[in-house]
């Protein structure tokens, strides 16, 4: 049994209030917050608990809702960052890290920054070995602390393009139609044996699901790459299993124009036609929506991740986060492991989605708290709340972070200045001296960049060898395609 102890903090922001509270004290005991009320009162009742006492600003612990576990952001293998449809034809240099390897060194970079809870979409090295995979990815999540959401994808259309394929290949030369459509391969296999995989995984993983640490949820890919019928399989699964569902969707202008060529409307007026949407769904980017889009997510209880710095560095767009705050749409924040930085900084990203907000002029503010109720309670609803609760509250799971109030206030800050402000406009990991899963220390500032180099040293033996058993070759074609592509891409601009 765990002993019960009262943490103290000078300010407290519990995730249910808009204001910081000052003099408020909780108290832990087996992983679980059992009391809320003054210090004294506390130390009246619990006689016998620690009291832990620090001038730090508490919060619920954040929750990523959206990341891939990369480890390494594509730039540090040679990956230019531009739109999304020809950046991910550059992936193929990425290596094939293990993902325990890879999940450790990121998660750790996510708890030093807050993350208590990430949403993993993973990208498989080998489709065959999908469930291996992602077994190993929650074992390096596991190692750091950090509860995780692991989301297999799913594609049945990969069209390598999102439309008129047969167009575009009959637009290449003879040399570069054969080498494109030598990588197209539309169904990995088929959505029943997907859900076998699920089905499998779960079993793999019964005892971290059980105790909170692991969630599964399925994922197709990206509207433009699932078929009707395989997302409508899904939801029936979802909704037999009790489960959720996450994917990519309108994350650039040309998802846009794939759903008006297909369907004649958007993604989103189709999916509801469909009957897909639902409250068990969240999507991630969600840039490019119409006013009806924006009215769909609200009345289906649709969670939109918001993902700042990648649709800043791949030149999507900007996330409607302000019009959809008013018509209460619930919404997260995730890093997609395209931080600005590179640095995986849960708190600098906050800090993005506050002032990319895609609102100008008088007006165009948004309320602290607004974020913040993204990253900690609007994004515990990407699960449910059955990871990290996102609420500092009697009797749910004691996911919390310290963050120190003097660093905050350095070099100055008026006695009076606003916490949240000052944490939204100076907030970097710097400032994060613990992080609490479950009622225990799982990162504690002054042991961190022992952990850091221990992970880092592994991360960079393992890109060594990878790279030395398999050396990059340079591939001119691969360059002339992503060419090819981009022309492509803009005579769709040009008739719209």
């Amino acid at each position: 049994m765990e002993m019960k102890y009262l943490m103290a903090p000078a300010y407290l922001w519990d995730g249910t209030e808009e204001k910081v509270q000052t003099g408020i004290a909780f108290a832990v005991e087996n992983g679980r917050v059992i009391w809320k009320g003054s210090l004294a009162e506390g130390r009246r009742q619990m006689p016998d608990a620690e009291v832990i006492q620090k001038n730090w600003l508490v919060l619920p612990g954040f929750i990523d809702a959206h990341d891939h576990g990369r480890a390494v952001s594509p730039t540090g293998f040679g990956v230019p960052d531009r739109s999304l449809e020809l950046w991910l034809q550059d992936l193929w240099r990425l290596p094939a890290l293990n993902h325990r390897i890879a999940t450790r060194f990121d998660g750790l970079q996510l708890i030093s920054s807050g993350v208590t809870t990430v949403l993993h979409s993973h990208n498989p090295n080998r489709w065959e070995n999908l469930v291996p995979e992602l077994v190993q990815a929650a074992g390096g999540y596991r190692q750091t602390g950090l509860r995780c959401i692991l989301c297999p994808p799913y594609l049945d259309q990969n069209k390598g393009i999102y439309a008129e394929r047969a167009r575009f290949l009959e637009s290449l030369p003879d040399d570069l139609r054969e080498k494109f459509a030598d990588g197209i391969h539309d169904r990995v296999f088929t959505v029943e044996e997907y859900l076998e995989k699920i089905e499998e995984l779960t079993e793999l993983l019964e005892p971290e699901i059980r105790e909170g640490w692991v969630e599964i949820q399925l994922h197709p890919n990206g509207g433009q790459w699932c078929s009707d019928e395989a997302l409508l399989k899904m939801k029936d699964y979802a909704d037999a299993h009790h489960m959720r569902i996450h994917m990519h969707l309108l994350e650039t202008r040309y998802q846009q124009i794939y759903a008006q060529k297909t369907w004649g409307c958007s993604f989103l007026r189709h999916y509801a036609d469909i009957g897909f949407l639902g409250n068990n769904l969240s999507c991630a980017h969600m840039i490019w929506l119409t006013p009806e889009d924006e009215e769909l997510l609200a009345k289906y209880h649709v969670i939109a991740v918001n993902n700042p710095s990648s649709n800043i560095r791949l030149r999507s767009g900007v996330f409607p986060l302000r019009e959809l705050a008013e018509k209460n749409v619930p919404m997260a924040l995730g890093l997609d492991g395209c931080a600005l930085d590179d640095d995986q900084d849960y708190l600098r990203e906050l800090r993005i989605a506050y002032f990319n907000n895609a609102a100008c002029g008088i007006g165009a503010e948004v309320a602290p708290d607004e974020p913040l109720r993204m990253a900690t309670g609007s994004g515990a609803g990407i699960a449910d709340g059955r990871l990290s609760p996102g609420v500092i509250k009697v009797g749910e799971k004691a996911d919390f972070i310290g963050i120190s109030v003097e660093e905050l206030r350095r070099p100055y800050a008026d006695a009076d200045a606003d916490l949240l402000d000052l944490l939204l406009h100076r907030g970097t990991r710097k400032a994060v001296e613990a992080v609490y899963v479950q009622g225990q220390k799982v990162y504690d500032a002054e042991k961190y960049e022992e952990r850091y180099r221990v992970a880092a040293a592994e991360l960079t033996e393992e890109i060594r060898r990878l790279r030395e058993e398999t050396p990059i070759r340079p591939l001119p074609w691969k360059q002339e395609i992503i060419g090819e592509i981009g022309k492509f891409y803009r005579k769709w601009e040009d008739a719209k």
